[in-house]
Formats: structure tokens, sequence, C-alpha cells
């Protein structure tokens, strides 16, 4: 017996026969037999998706700037100039490498002027960020060392001018910005030798460890201070000297320019070294680059991976399984811990900030006593060069006082010499001519006498020779000429 199908919505039954749909119902019943109902086979076709219109994805705009967010961020592009050195309450500092002895900050590069003040431009691969962000300070074991911050601005510098001079040292990291936006500066921290000096007729020009001044005390003397740094919008003004000065003494014309095109400018480098990655990571960065889309390319989405799916169904079961109070309990002691966390940190940055204000009150004290010090020995050698001064001088004048009273000493003596002699020699012939007047009138009067006396005889007694002798030796001495 032959088997035949017929294809007219249609049931085939064991016994080959043809069969219309209105016999199915009574050989449903006959027993030993099976039906089979075949339905039709459904046909698959493909369908290509639509494809989707190519679309202009606009590139991103390019990173000019270096972002800096924390203090770590300069661990990574510096570490390639110099090394980390833990100093003091500072932390990790960074100190430069293949420098010169004598080097010093802010003595290769140049000055330009900005809408934000003086700007130093470095010729240094690492100035980016150690001249225009932290401060620099001077230590006897380390030598110059940087102390990372995150502010920016074009300078941290102090400035002094006079003496036909301008200068400026870099700020030490003790510096604050107080409110108002002003910074606070004691200039009396930062050490003489820490300040260079240039005229200003060549103030616009390069500056190099050759150019500058250093290390001279009268000059440092001879300046004020004209620091005015303060914070603005978020920006930090760094004003130095007026630029008319700078233009008078140099005759060259000065434009300020925007600062921002200064920053990228010399950022530009620093961005492009962290744009280009490590010949490891190449690769890696390729293959996790996004295609870009189009015509062609249709779109297929993957069902998501077995593993994960299960492992969050089991996480699921997982939490559906624990009692409520034990999510509770569990959260309250999350939060504790987080809690008694940031306690501890914040403890520690209290101790830290503390301590560190402790050591900075303390190297102002130290600082202060030693200006002190010094004033006082200064005052002390001026005292003593003054009474040295005041002792020479009376000393001096004694001396030409006692000279002066020689000199009139001995002419008095000379003058009363010379009166002495005139005197002797003018009265004797005075007083021989008077003698010799007086001769006469003496005789003429004791020959009145002698009239005047009673005539007598002639009396020879011894008396009378007596008086005779005298009268020869009297008459004798008269006819004498008398001595000069």
């Amino acid at each position: 017996m032959k088997k035949a199908s017929v294809n007219t919505g249609n049931a085939r039954t064991g016994f080959g026969l043809i069969l219309t749909l209105g016999t199915i119902p009574l050989l449903l019943g006959v027993p030993g037999c099976t039906t089979y109902v075949e339905q039709p086979r459904s046909q698959t076709y493909y369908q290509e998706p639509p494809r989707p219109r190519a679309e202009y994805v606009p590139p991103a705009p390019e990173q000019v700037e270096v972002v800096i967010r924390t203090e770590d961020d300069f661990y990574e592009p510096l570490s390639e100039y110099g090394r980390w050195e833990v100093v003091g309450s500072y932390g990790r500092c960074w100190i430069p490498n293949r420098v010169d002895r004598d080097w010093r900050p802010y003595s290769n590069g140049h000055w330009e002027r900005t809408d934000a003040g003086w700007y130093w431009a470095s010729d240094e691969p690492w100035g980016w960020a150690t001249y225009h962000y932290g401060r620099w300070d001077l230590s006897p074991r380390f030598g110059w060392y940087w102390v990372p911050q995150t502010q920016w601005a074009p300078a941290w510098v102090s400035w002094h001018e006079g003496g036909g001079y301008v200068g400026w040292a870099p700020l030490q990291p003790s510096v604050r910005i107080v409110a108002g936006g002003a910074v606070a500066v004691n200039v009396a921290l930062i050490a003489p030798r820490a300040f260079v000096f240039v005229e200003p007729r060549r103030f616009l020009e390069p500056v190099r460890p050759t150019t500058v001044v250093v290390n001279n005390n009268t000059i440092i003397n001879q300046t004020v201070n004209i620091t005015n740094i303060k914070v603005v919008n978020n920006t930090v003004i760094n004003e130095g000297p007026r630029t008319q000065i700078i233009e008078q003494a140099s005759g060259q014309q000065v434009r300020a320019v925007p600062v921002r095109e200064l920053r990228r400018k010399q950022e530009a480098e620093v961005v492009n070294r962290q744009r280009s990655p490590a010949p490891g990571r190449e690769k890696n960065q390729k293959e996790a680059q996004a295609p870009i889309r189009s015509r062609a390319e249709p779109v297929v989405t993957k069902p998501p991976a077995e593993a994960p799916r299960r492992q969050k169904e089991s996480e699921a079961t997982v939490r559906e399984q624990v009692p409520p109070g034990t999510r509770e309990l569990e959260n309250r002691t999350q939060a504790e811990a987080q809690r008694r966390a940031q306690e501890t940190a914040t403890k520690a940055q209290e101790a830290a900030r503390s301590k560190a204000m402790a050591e900075e009150s303390a190297a102002q004290v130290e600082v202060q006593r030693r200006g002190q010090e010094s004033d006082r020995k200064i005052q002390a050698e001026a005292q003593r060069a003054e009474r040295a001064l005041e002792k020479k001088t009376q000393l001096e004048s004694q001396r030409t006082a006692n000279e002066a009273a020689a000199k009139a000493q001995a002419v008095a003596r000379a003058k009363s010499k010379e009166g002495e002699i005139t005197t002797q020699r003018e009265p004797q012939p005075r007083s021989s001519g008077l003698d010799k007047k007086a001769q006469p009138e003496g005789e003429k009067k004791a020959n009145n006498k002698r009239d005047l006396r009673p005539k007598r005889g002639p009396f020879v007694s011894e008396r009378n020779d007596t008086n005779s002798v005298q009268k020869a030796r009297q008459n004798e001495s008269e006819s004498k000429p008398s001595s000069p």
C-alpha cells in the first residue's frame, strides 16, 4: 500500500488512507490508531537592519593647560627632573637635579608683562610647575627645595626697588592668602642671599646667573619693598615695578598680553607629553578606543556574558536571604567606621596643621630674635664707634688747645723778655740825668745850710777829720760817671 500525504490543512493517519477533514473526528475514536498533526513550517528570512546615517562627531576641545587638583599631581611630571625628599613639616618636597652649585630660582628666563602682573617665563623644562605653583625655600642640608601647592600665579616673588636696581626673591612657603584677597608677606623672613638684582634698563632682557647681582647687602639696604600680590576673582595678580619706570629705563614699549596665552604656550609641551602614551600602553589604548560607525557596519547586539549574569543573580539571592535587621546593622557599622576614619583623618590634619603653625611661629620667633640680636650688635658697634670717635675728637681738641696755649705762652714769654730788655735800657739815661740835675740842687741847698750856721773858730778834732774824709769820698763818687 502506498502512502500519500494531502496538504489540505490536513491530517495524516497511520493507515495511509486519504481522508477528508470531516472523517477525522470519526477516526479519533478508533482504538489502535495514532494521529499526527503536522503544522506548516515557518520560513525564516534575514532582514538587513536599516543602515544608520553617518553622523559627524565634533572633536573634543583640546586641552592646553595642565590640570592640577592635588599636590600628588606633581609627582610624576617632576620626577624626571629631580628627586622628592621629606623636609620637616612640609612633607614631600622636590629638589632639582643637574643644577650648578650656586643655582637659585628665578634666574633662568625672562619677565613678561600681562593683565595679571609680571609673568616669569622660565627656560627650564620644569618651570611650568615650580615657578607658578608652590613656594621655594632654602635649607642648609638640601639647598633650594620646592614645596608643592595648588594655587597658580604668574610668579610667587617678593619685589624690591631703589638705588638704581630692581630685585626679586622667591616667597617662602609660610606665605598665606588672608581675608580680602591680600597676600601676607613678611619680608624679614626672606634671606638676603635669596635676592637677585638687575638694572631697570636690563629688566626685559633674558635673565641668566651671569647677568644678575647676588649677595649684595649694600644694594639691599638701598632698596625698599614694593611687593603687591592680591587675589581678584580667583586670579593671583603679581604687581612689581611700574611699567612706566621700565619703559623709561629700557627705551622699549611694554605691552601687556593675556596671561592665559602665556600659560597655554608654556604648558603645551607638558600636555603633549601627557597625551603621548608609553610604548606598553599604546596598544591597549588603541584596543580600548571606540571605532567610528559607518553605513556598512550593522548594529550587532551581543547578549551579556553568562558569568556576570549568574553572579548578579547570586548576589541578589543572598541579599534577599539576609534579614532586614542585619542589613541595617551592617549599614550602621559601615557608617560608624567611615565616621571614625573621617574623625581620625581630621584629627591628623589638625595635628599636622598645629605642628606646622607651631614650627612656623617658632621659626618667626627665632628670626625675630636673631634680627633683634643683630640690631643690638649693630647698635652696640655704632655706639662703640661713636664713643671712639668722640674720644678721638676730644683728644684731638685737647692736643690742639695745648698746642695753642703753649704757643701763646711762648709768644707772651718772648714779648715779656723784649719788654724787660726795653725797660732796662730806657730808664738808666733818665735816672743819670735826674741825678746830675739833683746834684747841683743838693749842693746848693747844702751850701745855703752851711751859710746859715753860726761862724766859729777853727776846731780840729777827729770828727772833723772824719767829716772831711767823708766829703772827699762823696766828691770822688760824684765825679765818677755812672755805669749804664
